[in-house]
């Protein structure tokens, strides 16, 4: 997998690469925004490293600039800020993850494979289970030829549980996986995004294909 590394610490970028090219990975590392822009539009990666402080501009601001472009690249988020309004505005940016100033490299590199495993689960490919199928593209939920449109966020929790059909998730992993902010995603809220899933769902199909395992988590039970 090729990373992108945009660090203008000359010693840290140094170990990073180091370290990284190490355990097998291909780095490309930039010192500021402009040459990172010059390497997104050449080439693809599986995980980008970007640090927050960058001599010409904020790696949010970067980061704010390829999301608009729809870039998925998952992105690690490097900052010597480590207080909760800094950690929640590398988040609002479009990160999917941050790391504090100083770090272990072991912990970046969990990280990073942490994110690459995420990022292999974005295909643009249909998602079955039993009779339910799920597309990406048009985030149409079918059911044996009949298909109702699903939002965003309803989007995201039937992808997941069909990821695991038949498994128990928890509220807690449902708003990790589902939602930009976890900590918005209060039990209320989980439940009433359920209820609507489930009202969609009956649009379709009238069998309950979302089960409530009470005070575990919800469970996908497929035929």
């Amino acid at each position: 997998m090729r990373i992108l590394l945009v660090e203008d610490d000359a010693h840290l970028g140094e170990i990073i690469v180091r370290g990284l090219r190490e355990e097998g990975y291909q780095i490309d590392r930039a010192v500021d925004g402009n040459e990172a822009e010059l390497f997104h539009l050449t080439r693809t990666y599986g995980v980008i490293v970007l640090d927050r402080m960058l001599p010409d501009m904020r790696g949010e601001e970067l980061l704010q600039k390829w999301r608009l472009k729809n870039c998925n690249t998952p992105v690690l988020m490097l900052t010597a800020l480590d207080a909760v309004s800094d950690r929640v505005t590398c988040l609002k940016a479009g990160a999917d993850d941050y790391l504090g100033k100083p770090f272990a490299f072991d912990e970046l590199l969990a990280r990073i494979e942490a994110l690459q495993r995420r990022g292999s689960l974005n295909t643009t490919s249909v998602l079955k289970a039993g009779n339910l199928e799920l597309n990406p593209q048009t985030r149409l939920l079918t059911v044996l030829e009949r298909s109702v449109m699903l939002n965003k966020l309803e989007y995201d929790l039937m992808d997941i549980f069909l990821r695991h059909p038949g498994q128990i998730l928890g509220k807690e992993t449902l708003a990790e996986q589902c939602w930009k902010e976890p900590w918005d995603a209060s039990d209320n809220t989980i439940e009433a995004q359920i209820k609507n899933l489930r009202k969609k769902l009956r649009l379709i199909d009238n069998r309950v294909w979302l089960k409530t395992m009470r005070g575990v988590g919800y469970r996908l039970e497929v035929e």
